[in-house]
């Protein structure tokens, strides 16, 4: 067998392989929206998806493209990619090559890329990119360290340590559900009671329920009980060392004994126990709030609309790190068409 041979065997292994390319992906550094798992489970929602590989000197540049199509014309959506290794730029050229010929294939009209790091100014011009849409993903989000326990409580700002402490004396409790069946219904009636107070959309039940099954023993749905009765709730992943908080819900009565604060705390100690070292609070509002106390003087108890300074305030007071995404890039191959697709593809449908 010829070298080329080869390395076009290990490309193929890697693309159909569930372990292989999550094992590449990772070893870019690359998010959990690349992996293999996220890619399966947008497949359930209506998605296709396509695993694309080109073989370099620092192992692979990978992109998970997921497509919709619609009177036969598509639309493309890299979440948090491509992904390639550091140092190794020119790969991303090679790698969109592949992704211009899927393109074609697929009659798609542009493809929208949000990085999860950014890329150089060179290849922008090379690669025919230009700014995209608004984010479909979080422009921005909190990254906290995880240490050992009394190091996760000294980093955490007072209040919130106070918080958590108020939570422990009042009795509060967490609990990993299982099975997942009832307890679905459960945190999805809690869901729906956030969204109507917060004012933001939720998908259908089935989207929960599936990600819990596709992700199995690399996810869990953890509760916050007062007196036996769930209060909280909160859907974590992991994958390679990170620890990602995915979706969250409470309950408008008892919020007060601060239930969110200690589910937050156990869902890191859980993240860490999986082998993760940081714990991804997912996202924060795109510019720092001027403040986050109400006009009374009171801190906000919840975010509303537009207004999200009640959700700053809570995750960047676990003491992590406020991590800036790239803004989304667009290669666009029919410009008039593509324009007109914009129509279509709404955000809500995107991510």
């Amino acid at each position: 067998m010829t070298g080329a041979a080869t390395q076009e065997n290990r490309i193929n292994h890697v693309a159909i392989d569930p372990s292989a390319w999550d094992a590449a992906v990772l070893s870019c550094g690359g998010h959990l929206l690349q992996s293999w798992r996220w890619g399966t489970f947008k497949k359930r929602f209506g998605w296709q998806v396509e695993r694309i590989a080109v073989a370099c000197d620092g192992g692979f540049a990978l992109a998970q493209v997921l497509f919709r199509k619609k009177a036969g014309m598509s639309i493309g959506y890299i979440p948090r990619g491509p992904v390639w290794p550091l140092g190794d730029p020119d790969s991303v050229g090679e790698l969109w090559a592949r992704v211009d010929e899927v393109a074609r294939r697929r009659r798609t009209l542009a493809i929208i890329l949000e990085p999860d790091q950014p890329l150089l100014d060179a290849s922008l011009r090379d690669l025919a990119l230009v700014p995209g849409p608004e984010p479909i993903q979080p422009a921005r989000s909190v990254k906290v360290e995880l240490l050992d326990d009394q190091s996760l409580m000294d980093q955490m700002h007072p209040k919130t340590r106070y918080n958590v402490r108020l939570a422990l004396r009042r009795g509060v409790t967490t609990r990993v559900a299982e099975p997942l069946d009832g307890s679905i219904a459960t945190f999805y009636q809690m869901l729906q009671d956030t969204a109507s107070r917060n004012d933001f959309v939720v998908h259908a039940a089935d989207y929960y329920r599936e990600f819990l099954q596709v992700f199995a023993d690399h996810a869990c749905l953890t509760f916050a009980e007062v007196e036996g009765k769930p209060v909280a709730g909160a859907i974590a992943a992991v994958f390679g060392d990170e620890g990602i908080y995915m979706y969250g819900a409470s309950s408008t009565q008892g919020r007060a004994h601060g239930a969110a604060f200690l589910l937050q705390h156990e869902m890191m100690r859980w993240a860490r126990s999986r082998g993760a070292r940081r714990y991804d609070l997912w996202g924060i509002p795109e510019y720092d709030p001027e403040s986050s106390v109400s006009e009374s003087g009171d801190r906000l108890a919840a975010s509303t609309g537009n207004d999200r300074r009640g959700l700053y305030e809570f995750k960047t007071r676990f003491g992590g790190q406020i991590v800036h995404y790239p803004p989304p890039l667009e290669r666009v191959y029919h410009p008039f068409l593509a324009t007109l697709a914009r129509n279509l593809y709404s955000p809500g449908n995107v991510g």
